[in-house]
């Protein structure tokens, strides 16, 4: 391994190339490493926490989180190539009763957990990172209100912020139109360690909750009327949550849910990954910000790594139509795509790379995209509780 000198006062420049050099070493370094390497003295203990460093290094993801539906545990599908060292037994967490998978964002994984003796009108929620065996039990959200129910989304961007947020969206079935209603949403800061209340928040938007993307204070979600559902976090200078829709790129049929696709992130920018009307390529949009406008940016066979060519099938005279496989999830940076494909009823891993599809298993179709995250949680006041 390169050797890497750690200076004392680093300019721009000094920490650019130090981080070139440790980024070339640190690709195969595994978590029993990191934890040596913390140890050698202060300095480069403190490099595994700054910030700056922390956005540089190349992160390698571990695979797909899953519960198991018999015993309850936590089961984590592992990548060919990623992370083997990453357990999911939660050993360092103490037992809760009914304890739930909910959600998992940049490493970060969010549970709900309930007994008899909770408040059963409040939701009851737990962040954990496994790298680093930390937990923390969230503040309970205020009482639902009769008839109601919700739905909690994790939002964790670390390359820019090391804090997180929960997004509890309170839903009722309209008495009119017989859909969902989201009547209410509460955040959760953890650089506040509170939750915030937007009461007048009233849509009939289907909001379309896994995947969903943070990027640059704003929280990205797909709907099913073929849009991107737009809301920022909650900021102490800023008396309002600002929320919008804007339109997706590529094909619209909401009854024809074979042609749904994904948004994702990549270099701070918001993509949006969707199959064509046959199923043959998978498109790929980026937004662009200047103009608030989609542009393509490539397009990935289907053919290839399928080994066939029909891959979409249903009555031309009807809307009735199915497709082989569907999205689940994308990493553009780290050049995969997961599918399910509802001929074999397994999960796919495809790799951007080489376009070969790895079968993964029998896993449930909301398995989530799970990437390690190795930086300590900041430190937090006394009333606080990381544990």
């Amino acid at each position: 391994m390169r050797r890497v000198t750690v200076l004392v006062g680093w300019t721009e420049s000094d920490r650019g190339a130090a981080c070139c050099q440790f980024r070339s070493a640190y690709t195969a370094i595994n978590s029993s490493s990191v934890c040596r390497f913390k140890c050698v003295c202060k300095s480069w203990s403190s490099l595994f926490s700054d910030q700056y460093f922390c956005t540089k290094l190349p992160r390698r993801p571990a695979g797909l989180l899953y519960q198991d539906s018999n015993n309850g545990s936590i089961q984590i599908a592992k990548l060919p190539s990623g992370n083997s060292e990453i357990g999911t037994t939660l050993s360092f967490m103490p037992h809760h009763e009914n304890l739930k998978l909910v959600d998992c964002s940049n490493g970060l994984i969010l549970f709900t957990h309930g007994s008899k003796s909770d408040s059963p009108d409040s939701s009851h929620f737990i962040v954990c990172n496994p790298a680093t065996q930390e937990w923390i039990a969230l503040p309970d959200t205020c009482p639902r209100v009769n008839g109601s129910d919700y739905i909690a989304m994790l939002a964790f961007n670390p390359s820019s912020s090391c804090h997180f947020f929960v997004f509890n969206f309170q839903k009722r079935r309209s008495p009119h139109t017989g859909g969902f209603v989201i009547t209410e949403v509460e955040i959760f800061s953890s650089e506040d360690f509170t939750w915030i209340a937007d009461d007048a928040f009233e849509t009939e938007i289907m909001m379309i909750s896994m995947p969903h993307v943070l990027l640059h204070g704003i929280l990205y979600l797909r709907t099913v009327e073929h849009s991107v559902f737009a809301i920022e976090t909650p900021h102490m200078y800023k008396p309002w949550i600002h929320r919008w829709t804007f339109e997706l790129p590529g094909d619209s049929c909401p009854m024809n849910n074979y042609i749904w696709g994904c948004l994702g992130e990549s270099s701070g920018i918001l993509h949006y990954m969707q199959p064509n009307y046959d199923g043959c390529w998978l498109n790929v949009w980026r937004l662009e910000s200047r103009h608030q406008q989609w542009s393509m940016t490539h397009s990935l066979s289907m053919i290839d790594a399928f080994g066939r060519g029909t891959l979409v099938h249903g009555d031309p005279f009807s809307d009735d139509w199915s497709a082989d496989y569907g999205m689940l999830s994308f990493d553009l940076e780290r050049e995969i795509v997961f599918l399910h494909d509802r001929v074999s009823s397994k999960v796919l891993s495809y790799s951007i790379r080489t376009g070969k599809l790895c079968e993964m298993g029998d896993l449930p179709r909301n398995s989530l995209y799970y990437v390690p995250y190795w930086r300590k949680f900041p430190v937090v006041e006394e009333d606080q509780y990381w544990l």
